[in-house]
C-alpha cells in the first residue's frame, strides 16, 4: 500500500506492539502460544492486504481461526489414519 495507509503486515506489528503489556503479563509458555497466534496471522498477510479494514482485529482473529482449522484438520485427518490401521471406528 501507500506512505498513508499501513500494510496489513505492518497493522500486525503494530497490533502486537499494543498488546505487551499484556503479553508480558503471561506465563513464559503463554508467551510463546500469543507469539504463535500473532505469527498465524502473519501467514496471511496477503489475504489482510486485499481486505482493507480500519481495525485490524477482525482479519487478524480470521486469519488465527484458519490457522487452527488447518491444524484441527490435520489432526483429524492423523486420527482416522491411525483408527484405520488400528482397526479402531
Amino acid at each position: 500500500m501507500g506512505r498513508t495507509i499501513p500494510t496489513f503486515r505492518r497493522m500486525i506489528e503494530s497490533f502486537g506492539m499494543e498488546w505487551t503489556d499484556f503479553r508480558q503479563g503471561l506465563r513464559k509458555q503463554d508467551q510463546e502460544m500469543f507469539d504463535a497466534l500473532l505469527n498465524h496471522a502473519r501467514r496471511h498477510s496477503a489475504a489482510g492486504h486485499n481486505f482493507p479494514h480500519a481495525l485490524p482485529f477482525e482479519p487478524i482473529v480470521i486469519s488465527i481461526l484458519l490457522e487452527h482449522e488447518k491444524q484441527l484438520r490435520e489432526l483429524e485427518k492423523t486420527k482416522e489414519q491411525i483408527e484405520k490401521r488400528n482397526g479402531d471406528e
